[in-house]
């Protein structure tokens, strides 16, 4: 944490597992929908278009009190008219100022997003644009104060431990969340849940190469486990597994997939994350 000590700023770190990925939602859903306090690590890049105009094209996680985790090609690479404003956390549905639900007789609301101003941007360096393949699409914001965690608003945790970093994830289960759309495609103002199964490495990649992409194994594929007539979630995306039944852990970030909504039967393509731990943890601050 960035603490005063001896009056020095310390060096910000990633929480333990112990202090990042719950749920906190009195109310878990099952299926698509996410309630409120539910993957509160959920961020939200706000562009300004040459008109004016200010909207949110790409999503990024929470992962400590100073930064989030995005792609890259959600901050390089970008029309060259906009502009990059800030990071929106805390945000549910996109349509109202403060979100509520109703669970029975009860109705509870949250505490409001956050906008918060950036401090710099931090791009992998051996990321390359003009790559087909997107490699090392991954890139750290610094924001320009500490984030307020709430009941709504918390860290992701990321795979820093050995065990964590190792695990053999192909085949299993994971659930990406976000908001549904494409920058030519104004999607979903809610948050949902889409459920993929990780694929196996090799197979992935002979699929791509048909499509002249050669991957790395700094890549995750997985495919969605049921037909999605929506658009995918906006890139930058989380791409998320429950440890232990609860624990949430980062293992993908949204990079790249099937050229048209609703495609059925390509993997999409995520950064490992646990590849790249080093990496963040050698830029924090």
């Amino acid at each position: 944490m960035a603490l005063l000590c001896n009056g020095q700023p310390t060096k910000s770190t990633l929480p333990s597992r112990y202090q990042c990925g719950h749920a906190n939602s009195p109310k878990i859903l099952l299926g698509p929908g996410v309630s409120l306090g539910e993957m509160s690590w959920t961020a939200l890049i706000q562009y300004r278009k040459p008109n004016g105009d200010q909207s949110f094209d790409c999503a990024g996680s929470l992962i400590n009190e100073r930064y989030v985790l995005t792609a890259a090609h959600c901050v390089r690479g970008i029309p060259r008219a906009w502009t990059i404003v800030g990071v929106r956390l805390g945000e549910h549905d996109l349509s109202t100022d403060q979100d509520c639900e109703q669970d029975g007789p009860d109705r509870y609301c949250d505490d409001g997003h956050q906008d918060l101003p950036i401090e710099k941007i931090i791009v992998h360096e051996d990321y390359n644009r003009t790559k087909k393949n997107y490699l090392n699409d991954i890139a750290l914001i610094r924001l320009e104060r500490d984030v307020i965690f709430s009941e709504y608003i918390n860290p992701i945790c990321l795979p820093v431990e050995d065990e964590d970093r190792q695990r053999n994830i192909t085949g299993q289960r994971a659930v990406e969340v976000g908001w549904s759309g494409t920058y030519e495609y104004s999607g979903s103002n809610m948050r949902k849940k889409s459920f993929f199964r990780i694929q196996d490495h090799q197979s992935c990649n002979e699929g791509y190469k048909t499509r002249g992409v050669t991957l790395s194994d700094t890549q995750l594929c997985a495919s969605r486990e049921y037909d999605d007539s929506d658009c995918h979630a906006i890139e930058g995306s989380p791409l998320m597994q429950a440890v232990g039944g609860r624990t949430h852990f980062l293992y993908g970030i949204s990079s790249f997939g099937p050229d048209r909504c609703g495609t059925n039967g390509t993997p999409d393509v995520f950064t490992n994350v646990a590849k790249f731990v080093d990496w963040i943890e050698s830029k924090l601050e």
